[in-house]
């Protein structure tokens, strides 16, 4: 089956509300998935085993929750507003505040980082959001692949790769071949918070999946992470949806 995109109407339960879901299978799930991906798109997740008739039937049984989901759902956020507003990059402990200045005479994007901001000399082009993204992930690849670094010889865990990737919903993974996974967004949240996710992924390493004997391990490499992955849901909300549309 081809994956496909349907406008599914939620106006029973919100006056006008529409949004596209992207149908699509997948060797990896074992049971029909549905997720937000944004206000205006989810997507629906199908096992090999699964019909596009069930599938269907499934999306029509959820949406009363698709809808209510939606509207909760944060508005996507431009990068730049996002700092303008006092949004912060958190390298270590304590954050850093972002600007930039933009420069006729450069070509290309660079970056010095001082005690309590990062500052950003980018081209005087239509492509401001551009730069900025690529200037975090720069620094996010940095940053976030010498954290797991330190935290896996902490923990004693030895791993094949680190990736960091523009994921639209998700903060990380592990593949069954030691590939950790991160979302250069992980920089974005309290350091504490990107820490427990490294922390999570690194578990995964030993256990992969989310067993008893998966938390009961997590919680000996990162104290309290039943309470940080809820405060990962709370805070993440705002900052998974940045810059969607780059």
């Amino acid at each position: 089956m081809k994956d496909r995109a349907e406008e599914i109407s939620l106006t029973d339960f919100e006056p006008g509300l529409k949004v596209f879901c992207l149908i699509k299978k997948s060797n990896r799930v074992r049971r029909i998935n549905l997720r937000i991906h944004s206000k205006e798109k989810a997507i629906l997740t199908l096992p090999r085993w699964a019909s596009l008739r069930e599938g269907y039937l499934f999306l029509d049984k959820q949406k009363s929750w698709l809808a209510k989901r939606i509207k909760r759902f944060p508005a996507t956020c431009k990068i730049s507003e996002y700092f303008s507003n006092g949004g912060k990059v958190w390298l270590a402990e304590n954050p850093h505040l972002l600007s930039w200045h933009e420069n006729e005479s450069v070509t290309k994007v660079s970056y010095r980082i001082y005690e309590e901001h990062i500052h950003l000399n980018i081209p005087n082009d239509e492509m401001r959001e551009e730069n900025i993204l690529f200037s975090l992930r720069a620094l996010a690849k940095e940053n976030l692949t010498d954290r797991v670094e330190s935290l896996a010889i902490d923990s004693r865990l030895k791993w094949n790769k680190v990736r960091i990737g523009n994921q639209k919903s998700r903060w990380g993974s592990c593949s069954a071949k030691g590939t950790i996974s991160l979302n250069w967004r992980l920089v974005l949240l309290p350091y504490e918070i990107a820490n427990y996710v490294i922390h999570h992924e690194l578990a995964h390493l030993k256990h992969l999946n989310h067993s008893a004997k998966f938390w009961e391990y997590l919680e000996t490499l990162c104290p309290n992470s039943r309470v940080k992955d809820k405060d990962l849901l709370k805070v993440g909300k705002s900052i998974i949806c940045l810059a969607q549309d780059i």
